[in-house]
């Protein structure tokens, strides 16, 4: 056998060179599509400097892509590897050869072979069924049981005391440290115009009452920043609430750099989980709503009897009554029926600390309301939670998305000061810049001849330049001005730029008037403003037909009301392109979105400087639209910094030892050393169940020319800690691909799995240069359209989308290119009713993943294949109209299993971090990306700790979805960013015009190179968890797998009819198929095996013609029809199946085996199938020898 080093060597040579060497060394084991597994001769000395890697063979499915190594392979799945069956493959090659793929493998790498932690089961179902059943307990049988508790009675009359007051059930009241429960509903009131913290609190036990009222409210003390404390960090407790990411940011316990045991459950969450709605519902949601409220105030008076009686109801969609919007009052009147005012809630915007003591008990009570809705809500909506998500792995995962934290230092008031300070000087050169121009086109207000005749200065407003006058106070009195006039004498459009006489201007690059000011232009024509269309250009006739050419189209003058636009009949007028599509208007040319036409020279001016205002405006729009929510942020700072002394050598830490709370500053100068700031988590907040929060998690990267960009970056670790985390590389992508390899069962089945795993940008043959390729855009491009068609997107999203990055493009042009996307992708939509129920993609090369994903959202009660988890009832299809909401339905099926996926990695990584003593939790997501706070001596075992989490999810992706075996190419995590600060890539030097200074770089490493570290990175089994870690005790039960169901309904037949775009071809299947259902009928005998040809089978089924033969037909009086030929009878039986429109394989009721024939059950079974199907003309097809293949007619 060859050596490890040689094997290792020849397996880094491109392929084309390993083939020369084929004739001197023996063939790759690959090559005959094998397992293999390493020398068991012991490594050379060279294995020193491999670290943790281990000798290992390279393994490769039967399409050549390559797989886990031979040493990892049966650490992940444990027993005999499977193959898939080989008409299946025969179907992958012709498929992938028909999209040129076949055979265009990627380059081999080396294996990776190396030690893993040990699978707590025999199957990764199992082993994820323990380690969710370790990390939900004992939080999962708490809530359960909470959800079965009364809250005790409110109390009758509240203690103005400060900090916590217990009340109990006799009427009596005591002050507390914190609540000792570990079953906890909570509210938090903030008088939000003066302080981001808590006045007051209301929480409430299966068995108390409690009630936090801040110092400052009672003014016991001048600080208002003041957190409420809930106890022990260590103790373990479920705390309930309505949007409970908003309460967790004034817990005192939960500003520390270790994590507590506190478990928010949020019933917002839960209810969007179960019953929440998408975007595209919602408007028909809230019409719906309102129709109600009118016909319920109209019914409630007396005085409109008459008007309640011509009322008539309009029509609602089911789904509309199993759907609410998420506030606690929407979500309470739907799952309760209860009606909440929410009307004191104002008062705490409105009054001061003197007013809100003033009404304390009102408000303390409306507080209380709060909490006993919440847990009425949290009963009937949690149940239902687990109903529809079932997996323990769903619930344990949101304890830790619900507890991220961002570490910020003194560099974020830097931040804050730098990023408002670059704008302000950019937004004040350019307001100068627009001033003087104001105050230049102002200078000819008495100048009509001039400003009539320039085609921009025309369309201002120049009226109301009178002075209104009165008469003088006295007899002989010259009149006078009349008092409080807006800029006496001044034009009104110079007017309009004044709130009052006596306020600043206000003009900005935003205001309407600045294009014209500026003097813009598209292709050299003027812009002018139109009421209707927005901004267009006017092109004179005989020039317009070049545009008409390109497929623009005119705008309709006809309802607009500035009569010169009306009627003029010299010019055309087109919109100015728009990145929504042609039926968005242009609201201002100085957006972002046009710098790219200025570059073009489509859009232009007279002034140099106009460039400069529309770089300025693109420059600070992620500043101004962000700029609130930034400085809005609630930062809480320690007063003693954390620090952590990394030892010489690693070595395992003692934890679970009682922690010292961190003394909240109550200092309006806090020392900027170090503080935290919360994100607002909510957990599941779309269908999806995808995580929702306006700042962090949309945040922007860093940007050379964006001011304030530099945002993610200015979350900083603590001295100690560093930031671990991983990109998943293309996982939406992977999984969606994933689904159509499953129905080959084989990685890289499909083109789109086989472009998704093997495909390359050198090549041009990974799907987004494909995509690139086919639409003549870029490939950065190409990667928004394909996403968006994995969502869902239809045609006219990619017509858009082509419009935004090509505005040369006309309507009908971008409409063609598209179709011809969708075309070679998706493929064309066929209905054969043979072949499938519902009508399907066929030809393309994502024809497989649309229909099986169509498949999923069609379900009575669609899950995802790994998880389980459901969709919301307002999406379940025995509630929508036919094809409703089809687009949203594929999305959720994407979008959900990649939240499945992060809660897979999430627990996986939890448990790793308890069985080796990892100092780690999890700090931020942002969909695909997760980010983890790590001491610094435990870096690279974290980072190996990711790569073994993520190898276990997408190996148990694969394994649901059917095929055990995973590529090394998607295995492990690109590269493991570790870092300082949060950013996309650790290279990036964070420089923006708000932040000039480089900050230094972090590390990136891969696989490999982790491997190299040695015991640095090494998860050892010998040490001890310092927390008691018993996954062995959870009993598992084996569940079938979702996809199963859908495996059971394929045939071969049908997944042909999806590879081909051939009309001829798709008969010829047709033409098999039915056949083949027919041969179904006949195919009583497991003597018909199923891989029998065709032929073979008419072949056996051919009546012989031997004289001693007994099954020949029987004769027939003359004056009957001759007998029909055997071939005959079976068109009869196709034309019979076409006008009754076959749905289903042949119905054939418990047919005998062959040696059973001549028994009377058969006899009995025949005549049934025979009834069943309108075989009237067929006799038994029984032989004299009781075993023949002949039919008697």
């Amino acid at each position: 056998m060859q050596s490890f080093r040689q094997r290792r060597l020849l397996a880094q040579l491109p392929g084309r060179h390993r083939a020369l060497l084929h004739a001197s060394l023996p063939p790759p084991s690959w090559y005959y599509f094998q397992r293999c597994y390493a020398d068991s001769a012991a490594p050379h000395d060279d294995a020193v400097h491999l670290g943790l890697s281990v000798p290992s063979e390279a393994r490769f499915n039967e399409i050549g892509v390559q797989q886990l190594s031979s040493h990892v392979h049966p650490q992940i799945f444990p027993g005999q590897a499977s193959k898939p069956p080989p008409e299946l493959i025969e179907l992958s090659k012709d498929h992938l050869r028909r999209h040129d793929l076949y055979g265009k493998n990627q380059d081999s790498t080396p294996p990776v072979g190396f030690d893993l932690p040990t699978l707590q089961g025999t199957t990764l179902d199992e082993h994820f069924h323990k380690l969710g059943m370790e990390s939900a307990e004992p939080y999962l049988s708490d809530a359960k049981r909470y959800a079965r508790a009364n809250a005790p009675p409110r109390p009758r009359k509240w203690v103005k005391r400060s900090g916590w007051t217990k009340y109990n059930s006799d009427g009596s009241s005591e002050a507390v440290e914190y609540p000792d429960e570990a079953m906890l509903t909570f509210d938090t009131e903030v008088m939000w115009k003066e302080t981001k913290f808590a006045c007051m609190a209301c929480a409430v036990s299966p068995t108390h009452w409690y009630a936090w009222i801040s110092p400052w409210l009672l003014e016991e003390s001048e600080s208002d920043r003041h957190l409420i404390p809930l106890g022990p960090p260590e103790k373990a407790r479920i705390i309930i609430g309505h949007n409970i990411g908003y309460d967790r940011a004034r817990i005192a316990e939960e500003y520390n750099v270790e994590q507590s045991n506190n478990f928010f459950l949020d019933t917002m969450s839960l209810h969007v989980a179960v019953n929440g709605m998408c975007s595209r519902q919602r408007p028909t949601w809230q019409k719906h709503k309102k129709a109600r409220e009118v016909r319920d105030k109209i019914a409630a008076s007396e005085e409109d009897v008459e008007l309640n009686a011509m009322l008539i109801d309009e029509e609602e969609e089911l789904w509309v009554g199993r759907s609410s919007v998420n506030s606690l009052r929407d979500v309470a009147k739907f799952h309760c029926g209860i009606t909440i005012d929410k009307a004191q809630r104002e008062y705490f915007g409105e009054l001061d600390r003197a007013g809100v003591r003033g009404k304390f008990d009102e408000l303390l009570d409306y507080c209380a309301a709060d909490v006993d809705i919440t847990h009425k809500v949290y009963k009937r909506v949690f149940p239902n939670f687990l109903e529809t998500c079932p997996h323990p792995v769903s619930f344990a995962a949101l304890r830790h998305l619900s507890s991220e934290i961002l570490p910020v230092n003194k560099e974020w008031e830097t931040y804050l000061a730098n990023a408002e300070a670059t704008y302000r000087k950019l937004s004040d050169a350019v307001q100068q810049r627009l001033f003087d121009l104001a105050e230049r086109a102002l200078a000819l207000k008495d100048k009509p001849e001039e400003y009539e005749k320039d085609p921009w200065l025309s369309q201002l407003d120049w009226s109301g330049q009178e002075i209104r006058m009165a008469k003088g106070k006295k007899k002989d009195d010259p009149p006078r001005p009349v008092a409080k006039q807006k800029k006496p004498g001044m034009p009104n459009w110079y007017k309009d730029l004044f709130a009052t006489s006596t306020a600043p201007i206000n003009l900005t690059v935003r205001t309407r008037i600045s294009p014209l000011l500026l003097r813009l232009s598209w292709d050299g024509f003027p812009i002018v403003w139109s009421d209707v269309h927005g901004f267009v250009y006017a092109v004179p006739r005989d020039e317009a037909l070049v545009y008409v050419s390109r497929g623009l189209n005119p705008c309709d003058m006809s309802s607009e009301e500035n009569l010169t636009l009306k009627d003029n009949r010299k010019e055309l007028y087109f919109k100015l392109p728009h990145k929504d599509g042609p039926q968005a208007r242009c609201a201002t040319p100085l957006a972002k979105g046009y710098l790219a036409y200025f570059e073009q020279g489509k859009l232009s001016s007279e002034f140099t400087y106009a460039k400069e205002a529309l770089e300025m405006n693109a420059s600070c729009s992620y500043w101004i639209s962000a700029r609130d929510r930034i400085m809005g942020q609630m930062v809480v700072y320690n007063e003693k910094p954390t620090t952590v002394k990394t030892p010489a050598a690693p070595a395992p830490k003692k934890r679970g030892r009682p922690r010292k709370n961190p003394t909240p500053v109550v200092s309006r100068d806090p020392p900027a050393q170090e503080g935290f700031i919360l994100p607002q988590i909510i957990p599941m907040g779309t269908i999806t169940r995808r995580s929702v929060e306006n700042t962090w998690l949309t945040a922007s990267n860093a940007k050379p020319n964006r001011v304030g960009s530099e945002l993610k970056s200015m979350i900083t670790a603590p001295p100690g800690y560093v930031f671990v985390g991983a990109d998943v590389d293309s996982q939406e992508l992977w999984i969606a691909s994933l689904v159509g390899d499953a129905q080959f069962q084989i990685h890289g089945g499909n083109a789109i799995g086989f472009m998704t795993l093997e495909g390359t940008k050198a090549a041009g043959t990974d799907l987004h240069s494909r995509t690139a390729k086919i639409l003549g855009i870029s490939r950065n491009d190409a990667k928004v359209f394909n996403y968006g068609r994995i969502y869902g997107a239809g045609q006219r999203f990619a017509t858009m989308l082509l419009r935004q990055f090509n505005g040369s493009l006309s309507d009908n042009e971008a409409s063609k290119t598209s179709v011809n996307l969708y075309t070679e992708t998706k493929g064309k939509k066929t209905t054969r009713k043979v072949l499938r129920d519902r009508p399907f993609w066929r030809g393309g090369t994502e024809s497989f993943v649309f229909n099986r994903l169509e498949d999923f959202a069609e379900e009575d009660r669609p899950r995802t294949p790994v998880l389980g988890a459901g969709i919301t009832e307002a999406l379940m299809r025995r509630y929508l109209s036919k094809g409703g909401f089809l687009t949203s339905r594929v999305n959720w099926a994407i979008q959900s299993s990649g939240v499945d996926y992060l809660h897979l990695l999430i627990v996986g990584m939890e448990y790793l971090t308890k069985r080796y003593n990892l100092g780690a939790r999890l700090a931020i997501t942002v969909h695909d990306e997760i980010r983890y706070l790590v001491k610094e001596e435990d870096k690279y075992k974290a980072a190996m700790a990711l790569q073994v989490a993520n190898v276990w999810t997408r190996a148990m992706f694969a394994q649901q979805m059917g095929v055990p075996d995973l590529p090394q190419s998607c295995a492990y995590f690109s590269a493991v960013d570790i870092d300082k600060v949060l950013r996309k890539e650790v290279d990036m030097d964070v420089v923006t015009p708000s932040h000039t200074t480089p900050i230094p770089h972090g590390e990136s490493i891969d696989i490999v190179q982790l491997l190299a570290k040695g015991d640095f990175a090494k998860l050892d089994p010998n040490v001890t968890p310092n927390v008691e870690l018993d996954v062995q005790r959870w009993d598992y039960e084996a569940r079938t797998p979702v996809m199963e169901t859908f495996r059971r309904e394929s045939d071969l037949s049908y997944l042909k009819a999806q590879i081909t775009a051939s009309d001829e071809e798709l008969k010829e299947i047709i033409r098999e198929r039915r056949l083949g259902a027919t041969d179904a009928a006949f195919d009583s005998s497991p003597a018909f095996s199923r891989r029998t040809t065709t032929s073979s089978v008419k072949a056996a089924r051919k009546p012989r013609a031997s004289p001693s033969s007994p099954t020949t037909a029987k004769p027939r009086p003359k004056s009957k029809p001759k007998p029909k030929s055997q071939s005959a009878l079976a068109k009869d039986a196709f034309k019979w199946g076409e006008r009754r429109e076959f749905r289903h394989e042949t119905r054939i009721p418990e047919l005998m085996p062959v040696d059973e024939w001549n028994g009377t059950q058969f006899f009995k079974a025949w005549e049934g199938a025979k009834k069943l199907n309108g075989w009237a003309n067929f006799d038994s097809p029984v032989s004299s020898g009781g075993g023949g293949a002949g039919f008697g007619v």
